[in-house]
């Protein structure tokens, strides 16, 4: 791949050495039309996301960070691309693209706010392209796109040509502060700028090829931290006790509960009779299963502060009380059957890591072999530089089919490869992936089993463990059905490459006419091979789309199971903390609590309906009903409706770190860099 990019870079470069330098900046009206441009070309050679939730999340943080622009003039937009690479680029004319690896991987809304707004740096301080000079390459660039075969130009790697910006250290320095004033104004928070570099930093050090492209494109995490540390939204100096106050409240009402339980602890080690801060840390408290405590922390501010901060603190408590007298009592199973069904669970789980690790390693090697193959049929593709290549003419079809294939080859390596390589092993030393994330979550089940007695919050889970056991058993059949269908795919890829060859070989004996377009008869000829390949390789790719729907479920299905373990139904209490944080991401608070428990749900299968009821806009009612009609779970449901499960698991991701989300664990990781960052959060 880095071959292919420094091919077109080095003849960019020739051009700019050719190239008389002007120091007029280019009209916004002109960087918008040549921004059009490569969008078109971007979203030809892309597969873009269509899931409706997903795009509204992000289209709803970008929009609220360009309500802050200076650059009005701009028609502002941001796509999603399937790839599962942790990264984002920008180009000109307002144009934003963020991986959906990297949404997968921020924890959260700040996070993703952060790298929108360093993008949209870019484009405010016209790094992208601001002067004459640098339009004319571009435009000859998008030449040298239309006559270099797609399988060599975007094969690999899509869109090099919006990173022309990125070479310069100092743009991403200003990107990044521009970003950081973009996020403050429009209300996120500015530390997760610092997180998310340090979440990159943990990446980094463990050699991960996910985000291999983003330290191409960008500096090195832990420099661009040290940086960041210089501005005044991070300066130690001006995290008082107060503006963390203020930030944690923040945090609270947008459901950040361990954030904010963080910042809160803070506050009160400098001031332990800090009313406010006393108040918000009950409600924290309450939100991370700590219900005594809430309570005896909301008594501690009844005592103390204003008489409208007693009040607030006696009514909380008040509510408190009464939502205990609504408890509904909990029938707990037989504790040694269940243990015993847990065990079962286990071995079967080894047993199926066996077949899913073994078939695995068979697609790793046809991944390898169908990658060999087709970059041996680079020195096949004919010489189109010499070709003026017109709108509506038989070559102008051919090099678009070519886009095409490219593009279905692109998906199908990507989506069977992900399952492949998520579904991880079990190997002594080397578990990974999808299989050691379900051994975690049945050892997570067993512990408070091997505890006498068990411990009350463990007791009121107990109830779930069926459903759970249940779910997790399905997505073990996902994921061995994911890797069959990606092997499957794989298959169809490796014949169509030979299909691929024949018609490349045809394509080189073309003759052309005079007008420089391919004659009639010769096209005749094209056209059925042509057809033919782009056919077999949509297949393929349709194909490995559907394994990596099997592989998102199984994470689904996880995650779901990590909500339930976390104890939000084990009292109205709590549970009311996630009808809060699923109100204000989703636009519904769920399924309330008598209910969940009367028709024997779990959280985790709250959480997954209010998902799939925002995404088909429906209600989790319904989707509660028609997965109890059709005897099936609500994430099958999902799967049923076509939502895309890959946004299925990042939405379920995202609540999930809404009370899990620590930044003191990867803070403590990040080495010097990282000690500032913890100062400047203000955490120990």
């Amino acid at each position: 791949m880095l071959r292919r990019t420094v091919n077109a870079f080095v003849i960019v470069a020739l051009i700019a050495a050719a190239l008389p330098a002007r120091s007029l900046a280019m009209s916004t009206a002109a960087e918008i039309a040549l921004g059009q441009q490569e969008d078109q070309q971007i979203v030809q050679s892309s597969v873009v996301e269509t899931d409706p939730l997903l795009n509204a999340y992000v289209s709803g943080i970008a929009e609220n960070l360009w309500n802050q622009v200076a650059r009005k003039d701009l028609p502002y937009s941001v796509k999603v691309l399937k790839d599962n690479e942790i990264n984002s680029f920008a180009t000109m004319g307002g144009f934003v693209y963020i991986n959906e690896g990297l949404v997968d991987f921020v924890q959260s809304d700040d996070e993703l706010a952060s790298v929108i707004g360093h993008e949209t740096g870019h484009i405010e301080r016209r790094h992208v392209i601001t002067a004459n000079s640098k339009a004319q390459i571009l435009n000859i660039l998008f030449g040298i796109a239309s006559i270099f075969s797609p399988l060599i130009y975007n094969f690999g790697g899509l869109a090099e040509a919006g990173i022309m910006a990125k070479v310069s250290r100092e743009n991403e320095n200003q990107a990044d502060r521009y970003g950081l004033q973009l996020m403050s104004r429009a209300g996120y928070d500015p530390d997760a700028m610092v997180t998310m570099m340090a979440h990159l930093g943990m990446m980094g050090d463990e050699h991960s090829d996910l985000i291999t492209k983003y330290l191409e494109d960008h500096p090195e995490p832990q420099k661009r931290v040290a940086h960041l540390m210089g501005y005044p939204e991070l300066d130690p100096k001006n995290v008082t006790a107060s503006q963390n106050l203020v930030d944690a409240s923040s945090d609270l009402e947008r459901a950040r509960y361990e954030f904010a339980s963080l910042r809160l602890s803070e506050v009160l080690k400098e001031n332990p009779q800090n009313s406010e801060a006393l108040l918000e840390e009950g409600q924290a408290d309450l939100a991370l299963g700590l219900t005594s405590k809430s309570e005896q922390t909301l008594a501690e501010a009844a005592q103390l502060g204003s008489a409208q901060t007693r009040a607030e603190a006696n009514l909380r408590i008040a509510q408190l009380r009464q939502m205990e007298v609504q408890r509904v009592s909990l029938t707990h199973p037989n504790l040694s059957k269940l243990q015993g069904d847990l065990q079962a669970a286990q071995a079967s789980h080894v047993n199926t890591a066996t077949q899913v690790q073994a078939r695995a390693a068979e697609g790793k090697d046809q991944v390898k072999a169908i990658n060999t193959r087709i970059n041996s049929l680079e020195y096949e593709i004919p010489d189109l530089s010499r070709v003026n290549i017109k709108r509506g003419s038989k070559i102008e079809a051919v090099v678009k089919n070519l886009t095409l294939m490219s593009r279905s080859i692109d998906s199908a390596l990507q989506d069977a490869g992900d399952a492949i390589g998520g579904v991880g092993s079990l190997e002594k030393n080397k578990e990974s992936g999808l299989l050691k994330e379900t051994a975690d979550i049945y050892s997570e089940m067993l512990a408070p089993l091997a505890v006498t007695p068990v411990p009350t919050e463990s007791v009121a889970i107990l109830p779930s463990y069926p459903q759970i056991l249940s779910q997790l058993s399905v997505a073990d059949g996902d994921m061995l059905r994911s890797v069959d269908a990606s092997r499957a795919s794989l298959t169809m890829l490796d014949q169509t490459v030979g299909d691929l060859d024949e018609f490349l070989k045809r394509l080189d004996t073309v003759h052309f006419s005079f007008n420089g377009d391919i004659p009639e008869s010769e096209y005749l000829g094209l056209e059925p091979v042509m057809n033919k390949t782009l056919t077999e390789f949509n297949s393929a790719a349709t194909a490995a789309s559907e394994a990596s729907q099997l592989y998102n479920l199984a994470r689904s299905r996880q995650l779901s199971a990590r909500i339930t373990l976390l104890g939000l139904g084990n009292s109205p209490q709590r549970y009311a903390t996630l009808q809060y944080a699923l109100q204000r991401r989703f636009g519904s608070p769920g399924i309330d609590y008598r209910t969940m428990l009367r028709d024997g749900l779990t959280p985790g299968d709250v959480t997954v309906a209010t998902i799939v009821a925002a995404d088909i806009k429906s209600t989790p009612e319904a989707i509660v009903a028609e997965a109890r009609s059709g005897d099936q779970s609500i994430v099958d449901v999902a799967n049923a409706h076509g939502m895309h499960a890959w946004p299925l698991e990042i939405f379920l991701g995202l609540v999930y770190l809404d009370y899990t989300d620590d930044p003191s664990k990867e803070l403590h990781h990040s080495g010097s860099d990282g000690n500032q960052t913890v100062t400047a959060l203000g955490l120990p």
